[in-house]
């Protein structure tokens, strides 16, 4: 797409690429957003793409437990708007802090762009209101809830595309897929939700159920969960399911309810972190939905006073059950739709959580500290060469480099001799062609159940590659815990793993969304000598 139309001054204006470049050099670019969690996950993206354009940090003005979920990794500006508005409603959830509209335009400083990031013509569009025209910025975006100097039209279904369009008014060939990925999590949550997930079982898959809502026109009868719970976890012995929320859903009563574990009242990013680990997802409209679908979790969402088109599912593979209301939905309906979608084998629907390949290969890495620890009371042991699933391969590369790890600390030891030596040079060459072919084995499986885009960019580094990058920094990490536990290397070290993790999971989900592919290059690497270079002979170096 080429170009879009916005109203300037109450009239059309089609915005070609380019125009607007020159408002993306703002030296105080400002971003007003007051809605609920729910919308703030559906705003991640656009607010994602305009920092990555922007010349200047875009200054937040929004609720803090917004910034805290979602924005943090946008901007570290921030002016928090938490509070009740004068005549007005509450913004930022319960609060007994009354906004000072004068104290906040203070804090907020000099604007020269204002962006309203609020879609919709809410009571808390007066603070906004307020603010653009008390910070009286040069130029003024947003949709039609006031006469800026560019409103953005509402005219798309679903509401992520429309708030998207304040990011595509500078670019309109950009994608909302490419910055629809999982919220943020910090370090330490992220340790958690693995720590979690590693506690299932292999092969074993999660089911996450968010049923909880203040909302009770957006409530379905807990029975009706239980039911569902019951005959789709008879179905599927390969599942387990789990109930986040902040509500007291007893979820775990039915006959299955030794395979339906709680995770109620966490705080909201660890329990959006063990909806992004999940395999499927069943849920009503809410944010844990959003944070599911971002993460491409495929899933069912039931709806009833709320429209589907508008707040439903956009990224992951996914069905909707609607009613007129909640209490119109019924059993047969949501585990129609939950077994259709477990039943799907096209490429999409076998996206990140859901794959057998994919998710079982992010499973096994899941599993790489645990192992590695028992590897040190015990014989290394892996699958063998003839398993062919992918987390026995992952795993398989993970034992590898554990003996490569240690044979070569052997190699480092005082005392070793040069026969020593000799003997465990030949070792480390014979393991390092193993690893070789077990970085590219894993890609090989995955290629093989994937349909790759071919016109998509590629992607240099292969999930092959990152994994073992993981095998490794899993070792260093254990070995750093084992001589250093309060060492700030280690603090370093499990931040870069985090990140590398999420790298993973974002890379095989756009492999499967067809944004990038990657290709198998055939190292034909091997520690014995094709050819023999002299170079050194003669030298005593």
């Amino acid at each position: 797409m080429s170009e879009m139309t916005v109203l300037r001054g109450g009239r059309s204006l089609d915005v070609q690429r380019g125009t607007l470049s020159h408002l993306l050099q703002a030296r105080n670019p400002a971003v007003y957003f007051s809605m609920f969690i729910g919308d703030s996950v559906l705003t991640l993206p656009t607010l994602r793409a305009l920092a990555e354009m922007f010349a200047a940090p875009l200054t937040l003005m929004c609720p803090k437990t917004a910034f805290d979920l979602c924005f943090r990794e946008v901007s570290p500006r921030f002016v928090d708007i938490t509070g009740v508005v004068p005549a007005g409603p509450a913004i930022g959830g319960h609060t007994g802090r009354t906004l000072d509209y004068e104290a906040l335009a203070t804090e907020i400083g000099t604007v020269d762009l204002f962006l309203n990031a609020v879609p919709w013509d809410t009571p808390s569009n007066g603070l906004a209101r307020f603010l653009w025209r008390r910070l009286a910025p040069t130029w003024s975006v947003g949709f039609p809830t006031d006469d800026y100097d560019i409103v953005v039209p509402r005219d798309l279904p679903h509401s992520a595309d429309v708030t998207f369009k304040l990011a595509r008014l500078f670019d309109p060939a950009l994608r909302i897929e490419s910055y629809a990925y999982p919220v943020p999590l910090p370090p330490a949550v992220q340790d958690e939700v693995r720590a979690i997930r590693a506690a299932v079982p292999a092969g074993v898959k999660v089911l996450v159920v968010h049923a909880d809502t203040n909302w009770e026109k957006k409530h379905w009868p807990a029975t009706r969960f239980v039911d569902v719970l019951d005959r789709f976890l008879t179905r599927h012995r390969d599942f387990v399911a789990w109930v986040v929320g902040m509500g007291h859903e007893e979820l775990n009563v039915g006959r299955e309810r030794d395979r339906v574990f709680p995770h109620l009242g966490l705080p909201l990013d660890l329990a959006m972190g063990l909806v992004a680990s999940a395999d499927l997802f069943l849920g009503i409209d809410s944010a844990m939905l959003h944070a599911a679908d971002l993460a491409r979790v495929p899933g069912v969402g039931l709806f009833g006073p709320t429209e589907a088109a508008l707040w439903g599912f956009r990224f992951a593979p996914h069905r909707h059950v609607e009613g007129s209301t909640m209490g119109d939905i019924t059993v047969d309906e949501v585990l129609a739709a939950m077994e259709d979608l477990v039943g799907q084998r096209d490429p999409i629907s076998v996206a990140k959580p859901g794959d057998s390949a994919s998710a079982d290969l992010l499973s096994a890495v899941r599993m790489f500290p645990d192992t590695a620890l028992s590897w040190h009371g015990a014989a290394t042991t892996a699958a063998s060469e003839n398993d062919g699933g992918i987390a026995a391969k992952a795993l398989r590369l993970h034992a590898l480099n554990f003996d490569l790890w240690h044979h070569e600390d052997a190699v480092r030891r005082q005392g070793a001799d040069d026969r020593e030596v000799a003997r465990r040079k030949r070792r480390i060459d014979d393991l390092n062609t193993r690893r070789n072919a077990a970085i590219e084995d894993i890609d090989v499986t995955l290629l093989d159940r994937v349909e790759l885009n071919q016109s998509a960019p590629l992607y240099t580094e292969t999930p092959g590659t990152i994994v073992d990058r993981l095998s490794v920094l899993t070792l260093r990490i254990l070995h750093t815990n084992r001589a250093e536990r309060s060492s700030p290397r280690l603090a370093v070290l499990e931040e870069q793993h985090a990140d590398l993790f999420g790298g993973l999971e974002q890379l095989l989900t756009r492999v499967q969304a067809g944004e990038v592919r990657f290709k198998l290059y055939r190292q034909f690497k091997s520690a014995a000598p094709q050819s023999y270079c002299d170079l050194f002979e003669s030298r005593d170096t």
